[in-house]
């Protein structure tokens, strides 16, 4: 009886120093771990890789190009269209170009369709306009309107010619420093934004009347001859009638005084007539936008008595009214 007593509490006294040394093993790997998770914690926090700023997210549509451009979002080089937010609505490889001290937009064939993406989201999105921002140099030559201006008008055009309503167009020229390549060229030019439709704008757009212009167009015993000058006054007016349905268009004829007045005012009559003409079928413009009048010699603008003088007199006048 005395030998079974003294083994059970050998047994009782090493099972305590089994379970003593057993939870000082544990302890020691616990604390291990717990170290070594602070320490990678800590290492992702501080790793510099986790504070740059990242390229945005690729849709489907995108080309692989993208992704192998060494560019970060704020100099990223190809043509890009954002929500006012920031949302991507599309994102080109290549930007459409411009040329120094030209009004010239050269457009990849890759971005060709980005006319018919933008109309298309315009067009889901009644509420919206679009913004074309256009970058122009200080150091390009000084013109009335400036180059970004001159630029944006002919992205426009084009926008307007797949269907987008000229009045949710705003035209943003951006002067900024530009570095030229060694031909004179830039390839980082225009960017597009959606924003909400500004009703206050188009508001004044439609109370606004354009200026008289005047055109000297080159006439011949068989009629108008056409030049680059009334090409573009043809599409300065229908770009007028098509933003502010309200608007009509008076074609005045001014002569000289060679002559006497009653002929001047039928002269001056019929020169009006075949702008008015041209207008109307060149521009597609309904006819019943366009007035012809004479003011004949009655209303000179300089000295009859000089060639200089009569050539200035024999104009044309495009004067626009509100209904």
């Amino acid at each position: 009886m005395k030998n079974f007593t003294i083994a059970f509490l050998v047994f009782i006294v090493w099972s305590f120093f089994g379970l003593w040394f057993y939870h000082w093993l544990q302890s020691d790997t616990l604390a291990i771990h717990s170290n070594t998770n602070v320490s990678d914690t800590t290492e992702i926090k501080t790793n510099p890789e986790y504070t740059k700023e990242r390229l945005p997210v690729l849709t489907e549509n995108e080309t692989t190009d993208v992704l192998n451009t060494p560019t970060e979002i704020g100099s990223f080089t190809g043509l890009q269209a954002t929500t006012e937010q920031g949302d991507l609505l599309f994102m080109y490889p290549e930007n459409f170009e411009i040329k120094k001290n030209t009004a010239t937009v050269y457009i990849p064939p890759s971005t060709q369709d980005f006319k018919y993406k933008l109309n298309s989201y315009l067009l889901k999105h009644p509420n919206t306009e679009l913004v074309i921002t256009s970058k122009y140099s200080a150091e390009e030559n000084i013109e009335t309107t400036n180059f970004g201006t001159q630029r944006a008008k002919q992205i426009k055009a084009i926008l307007m010619d797949a269907g987008v309503d000229a009045q949710r167009i705003v035209l943003k020229p951006h002067i900024t420093p530009i570095e030229f390549r060694k031909d004179n060229t830039y390839g980082n030019a225009f960017s597009f934004t959606i924003q909400p439709l500004d009703l206050e704008r188009i508001e004044n757009i439609k109370n606004a009347i354009p200026e008289t212009k005047t055109i000297y167009p080159r006439f011949s015993s068989s009629g108008i001859l056409n030049s680059p000058a009334l090409e573009t006054a043809l599409e300065e007016v229908k770009r007028a009638l098509e933003a502010n349905p309200n608007l009509t268009l008076t074609v005045v004829g001014h002569t000289d005084n060679i002559g006497n007045a009653t002929d001047n005012y039928t002269r001056g009559l019929e020169f009006a007539r075949q702008i008015r003409w041209y207008l109307v079928v060149k521009g597609e413009i309904s006819k019943d936008k366009i007035r012809a009048a004479s003011e004949g010699e009655g209303a000179s603008i300089a000295s009859n008595r000089t060639e200089k003088g009569r050539a200035l007199n024999q104009r044309i006048e495009l004067k626009f009214n509100v209904e």
